[in-house]
């Protein structure tokens, strides 16, 4: 270890004097004020500081020497180096001084965030506020780093939601009109099939039952094929059990065009998803696509995982789950906000029409800030305004009278009543 006694009139001269002497990787173990001058004690490991000396003072003769250096260099390396035992009490040292190195530079951090937040009192309230919601760190600064100054808390509020409002990324689909192969990919238990049974019901509001097909390919959980044909019985649509791609692809060109196949896939944990999407060997005429289906409850971390892992999927877009269930929003935000695939729906309940949405990023963004009581009460009346007008463009196209009677002996099935199926009657766990 090797340590030295620096006199300077103040830090900035006396790093000065370190680096000169002991190079950048010395570490200042202290400083105190001696009659008028600033003292400060600096160390450096032996390792580095004998490197630093040879290399200072052997540099013109290391390179005359070299040639010669080089077969005595090769022996040793045939006839192996000497190990010598390490000094406990050395390797004890500097581990404290990788120690100190680590404290000292999370100190500095820290230091810089009291200031910042000295400068910017407003800001640094948002950010807190942000951070207790559940967001990240970096997202929480990054959308607090927009308020101004001089603004009011209730102006700086507004401004932080809109620029998160604006921020989400959303997924206007084409394939909902156009007609193909949509398929729901994501892992166990996020509601993939009751979000199939959701796709389907507003499909037939809004273009008829003739419109949609079911098909499954999930053949691994019990039940998974009754669930679809109970809702299938119900809505008046037919469904399929298919084995592979190859059968996916032959039902599409059977069907016409502007005709939607709606696909429930096996769930998979992120460790075990394929290395192909389902689609990657069907012809170009054929229009498909695979949606992501994701939880709210899921956590940062874990739904980090699963966006990873199905990226060999290749999703087009996302659908967001059991927002009712969820504590906070925040995490999941924080996650969603640093990948680019966008959000096409959301579901916020247990109800198969009512309970799901088109994205609406200002009501996302109103849920994860959870504002005060009277602002959670705006939010309350703009949901049901916005659950209304989504039901208002899922009514089904006029028919004649002749075609709205139900056959005769046969009851229409009324889909207002049709609720989700729960695994649990058909499954075990």
């Amino acid at each position: 270890m090797n340590v030295r006694r620096y006199r300077a009139r103040d830090m900035r001269d006396a790093m000065r004097q370190v680096r000169e002497q002991q190079g950048e990787d010395a570490v200042i173990l202290s400083s105190r004020r001696v009659d008028g001058w600033l003292e400060v004690v600096a160390a450096l490991e032996d390792g580095a500081s004998s490197e630093r000396v040879c290399g200072q003072e052997t540099v013109g003769t290391n390179r005359a020497a070299q040639p010669a250096a080089e077969p005595a260099r090769e022996r040793g390396a045939g006839q192996g180096a000497p190990s010598w035992p390490a000094d406990p009490e050395l390797t004890a040292m500097r581990q404290e001084l990788r120690d100190l190195r680590s404290l000292m530079t999370r100190q500095y951090a820290e230091s810089e965030e009291a200031r910042w937040a000295a400068r910017h009192p407003l800001a640094a309230e948002c950010k807190a506020r942000l951070i207790d919601r559940g967001f990240s760190d970096a997202l929480a600064r990054s959308l607090a780093g927009s308020i101004l100054d001089d603004s009011s808390p209730e102006q700086a509020w507004e401004r932080l939601r809109a620029r998160l409002s604006g921020a989400i990324a959303t997924h206007r689909p084409t394939i909902l009109d156009e007609g193909g192969l949509l398929a729901l990919v994501g892992p166990t238990g996020v509601g993939k099939t009751t979000t199939l049974a959701r796709i389907a019901l507003r499909q037939i509001r809004r273009m008829g039952p003739d419109s949609v097909t079911l098909v499954t390919l999930d053949s691994q959980r019990i039940g998974a094929t009754r669930q679809l044909q109970a809702f299938a019985q119900m809505a008046g649509i037919s469904v399929r059990v298919l084995q592979n791609a190859r059968e996916l692809r032959d039902l599409a060109r059977r069907v016409d065009d502007g005709h939607l196949i709606l696909v429930d896939t096996a769930g998979q944990a992120p460790r075990a998803v394929e290395d192909e999407s389902l689609f990657a060997h069907l012809p170009p005429d054929i229009r498909a696509e695979s949606w992501l289906v994701v939880s709210a409850t899921t956590q940062g971390s874990a739904l980090r995982r699963v966006l990873e892992a199905f990226r060999k999927a290749e999703p087009s877009a996302l659908v967001l789950t059991k927002l009712d269930e969820a504590e906070q929003l925040g995490e999941v935000l924080s996650v969603l906000l640093d990948q680019h695939l966008g959000l096409g729906f959301v579901s916020d309940g247990q109800r198969i029409a009512e309970d799901f949405h088109r994205v609406d990023t200002g009501y996302l963004t109103r849920l994860a800030l959870d504002d005060d009581a009277g602002a959670a009460g705006a939010a309350g009346n703009a949901r049901e305004t916005w659950a209304a007008e989504r039901l208002a463009e899922m009514e089904p196209p006029r028919r004649s009278r002749s075609q709205s009677r139900p056959s005769r002996g046969v009851e229409a099935a009324s889909l207002e009543l049709i609720q989700p199926v729960g695994k649990g009657r058909y499954a075990t766990h």
